[in-house]
């Protein structure tokens, strides 16, 4: 299939071959006599259109009246499609990355395009943190690129941001702040780290987040983890959760606490470690509901001492299915009391379906969904079945320290 890749080119022969028609056809021209003119003559002429639109021959008179209107097609379209080409190439040639990058300074540098960077944004805009960002991906679709530019003001770059050369371009040395939030953990190490070794100074302003848990302890006694701030984000986010909406629960109960976690990833596994942390007074027992339940306790309980002084009970199923349910019935009252259910899962419908459900069957129980992100339509079912929904983006917009974002060079409106 043939696919047209260059719509401009197409347009030029178009109207080149309209005004050497319009001459051959013996149109005259009122500033110069044509009658003699050979085709290669006119063939010149056509091209000259492009340049001068006809002005140094005058306009089109004589001939047939077809020959007439496509010379005239010629005299505007030409000299338009190369302005416009023109105008295009000056763009390009003023927006090009080695013009601009050569000014930047005091910028944040955001490499990886997802969820948790345009959560790190909303941050910094929601502070009023004056910043120039500078959005880093291997490959930045047209789309996303437009969104960037449009809703942060974005500069956006595409590039190998883990290679030297490329660094040097970014002007880390002049850098606010470098935010590494990829999605591989391993690149974002190696960028912090070379980053390190030239600059050790930007050290403080760096930001390195690790989608896994267990590969961000081990990497805490490392020159990257001593130097810079290292998180991950669902250990953020389930940390606030658990100093802010759950103890205010479990402050607002007379006797101890029932918790059950539906969901034992990185979330439910921090939520837990939390809860011993800070809440061993609070909490008579915790259910662990999980598909993969007894193999990521053992995962849990290799980082994390597992207190004995609180109850546990781990069932192994999924959460949509009655039956998980009916086994946790029989080794937890969930009647009694204001248990607190967190419905914790990767799946937001099955988070939200279940905990519907579940609303209806313990009207006594107080059930937090997560998703993702914000809905709309979770905020919309929630205030008919009882239940309270949160957006793990928003948690996580919450739970980032302000001081990461903030040093004695920033300006805040």
């Amino acid at each position: 299939m043939f696919v047209i890749r260059n719509w401009r080119w197409i347009l030029a022969l178009v109207f080149f071959l309209c005004g050497f028609a319009g001459f051959m056809s013996g149109v005259q021209v009122t500033e110069r006599d044509l009658g003699d003119a050979n085709p290669f003559t006119l063939m010149y002429y056509s091209l000259g259109l492009f340049i001068l639109g006809g002005m140094d021959l005058g306009v089109p008179t004589g001939g047939p009246e077809w020959g007439r209107s496509m010379l005239w097609l010629a005299y505007f379209g030409a000299p338009l499609l190369m302005t416009t080409a023109i105008v295009e190439w000056l763009q390009v040639v003023v927006a090009h990355p080695t013009r601009w990058l050569r000014s930047l300074a005091g910028h944040t540098i955001i490499v990886g395009v997802n969820d948790l960077s345009r959560s790190i944004m909303d941050k910094m805009v929601g502070m009023g943190t004056d910043t120039q960002f500078v959005v880093v991906e291997r490959d930045i679709r047209k789309t996303v690129r437009q969104e960037l530019e449009d809703r942060y003001n974005a500069r956006c770059l595409a590039g190998e941001f883990t290679d030297d050369y490329f660094l040097s371009m970014l002007r880390v040395g002049s850098a606010r702040r470098i935010v590494l939030a990829s999605d591989n953990d391993f690149d974002n190490f190696e960028c912090a780290s070379k980053i390190i070794e030239e600059k050790p100074e930007m050290g403080s302003s760096l930001i390195v987040h690790s989608n896994r848990l267990r590969y961000l302890r081990e990497m805490e006694h490392t020159e990257v983890g001593r130097s810079a701030h290292t998180f991950n984000s669902y250990h953020l986010a389930a940390q606030h959760l658990v100093r802010s909406v759950m103890m205010d629960h479990f402050r607002e109960t007379e006797r101890l606490d029932t918790v059950v976690i539906a969901g034992f990833g990185v979330f439910g596994q921090t939520v837990l470690e939390e809860l011993q942390n800070i809440a061993m007074a609070e909490v008579a027992e915790i259910a662990i509901v999980d598909t993969d339940a007894h193999r990521r306790i053992l995962v849990a309980e290799e980082q994390v001492e597992m207190h004995a002084g609180i109850e546990k009970h781990v069932l192994e199923g999924d959460i949509s299915h009655p039956e998980v349910w009916q086994r946790l019935e029989e080794a937890v009252n969930l009647n009694s009391g204001m248990p607190l259910v967190l419905m914790v899962t990767g799946s937001d419908d099955e988070n939200l379906r279940t905990g519907m459900w579940l609303s209806k069957r313990y009207a006594n129980a107080k059930i937090l969904v997560r998703s993702q992100r914000d809905s709309h339509f979770a905020e919309s079912v929630a205030k008919s079945s009882g239940i309270v929904t949160f957006g793990l983006s928003q948690v996580f917009q919450e739970s980032m320290p302000d001081e990461w974002f903030i040093n004695g060079t920033d300006s805040v409106l």
